[in-house]
């Protein structure tokens, strides 16, 4: 078996490596990110974040998104899969958009296929605009958006789940999307990575 970042062979060459828990990628290239597995809030609702988003957790992000690098898909959650699916057992991944423009760009979505490891039950009940296909909705619609994040109409949610996303930067896609959801879920949030910048307690609160 290969590394699916650097296509290194995986072997357990030394003895800290064999406690190392099973993966997808090498060790080289794993701790080239930097897990902070971190529990937070974020407006308010319970978050939990794996990794720091760093130089090379965007170059991984990068290739996978951007270049159509499908076979990455399971380098981001592959360690930490079954810790994810007890964390969240009997809720359901609220996945976070992306404009209709990239998911033709790219041919696939991203998220489903990156959570798709986790084995937990996934909906994409968001819709995000840009300022052209905003002018197509009626004013009524226009009222229910918030940060180009819009509900699709009719879609039932479940009670129980989590808004799941690859990377919290400024935090505003996030915002969005919880202010167009109902009230009164039992709801939560994850990202793979956190953006460090020294103005997340702007959207980050205690």
């Amino acid at each position: 078996m290969r590394c699916l970042m650097c296509g290194k062979p995986m072997s357990k060459e030394t003895f800290a490596d064999l406690f190392r828990e099973e993966d997808v990628l090498c060790a080289d290239c794993r701790d080239g990110w930097k897990r902070i597995r971190r529990n937070f809030r974020f407006q308010g609702k319970k978050a939990f974040v794996l990794y720091e988003y760093n130089a090379a957790f965007s170059s991984c992000l990068l290739q996978f998104k951007e270049c159509g690098d499908e076979a990455l898909k399971t380098a981001f959650l592959y360690p930490d899969r079954r810790m994810l699916r007890r964390m969240y057992h009997g809720r359901t991944l609220l996945l976070m958009p992306s404009s209709e423009e990239k998911e033709r760009e790219r041919g696939f979505s991203h998220l489903k296929e990156l959570f798709e490891g986790v084995g937990l039950p996934m909906m994409e009940p968001f819709l995000k605009t840009g300022e052209q296909s905003q002018k197509s909705l009626g004013r009524k619609e226009r009222r229910k958006m918030s940060r180009g994040i819009l509900l699709k109409p009719g879609i039932a949610l479940p009670h129980r789940c989590v808004l799941a996303d690859d990377v919290i930067t400024t935090g505003s896609t996030m915002r969005g999307a919880l202010s167009v959801l109902p009230e009164g879920l039992d709801l939560r949030i994850f990202a793979c990575a956190l953006t460090p910048s020294r103005t997340s307690e702007d959207f980050l609160n205690a």
